[in-house]
């Protein structure tokens, strides 16, 4: 089960990011079985929550935290998993 959860894991930061290049790049094409694709959210809702940081850009932590939470992360001092901070 260990090695089906790693390949799940795979598969989401593939989708993540094919939805990530969708946004950011004009020369990209995805290609996928119908199945692959539910559960995407589309690019307009990606962009709302999108949090971009450029090296050097100041910003407070209180916001960055705000909006981790905003977007339904949550803090986890002990254990760093998917969807937590």
């Amino acid at each position: 089960i260990e090695k089906e959860a790693d390949i799940n894991d795979e598969i989401e930061r593939l989708r993540l990011a094919a939805t990530a290049a969708l946004l950011t790049r004009r020369d990209v094409l995805i290609v996928a079985s119908v199945s692959c694709i539910y559960g995407l959210v589309s690019p307009q809702t990606w962009e709302k929550v999108l949090l971009s940081l450029q090296v050097g850009q100041v910003v407070r932590r209180n916001d960055v935290l705000r909006h981790l939470v905003t977007i339904l992360y949550t803090r986890n001092d002990l254990e760093l998993k998917r969807g937590s901070f």
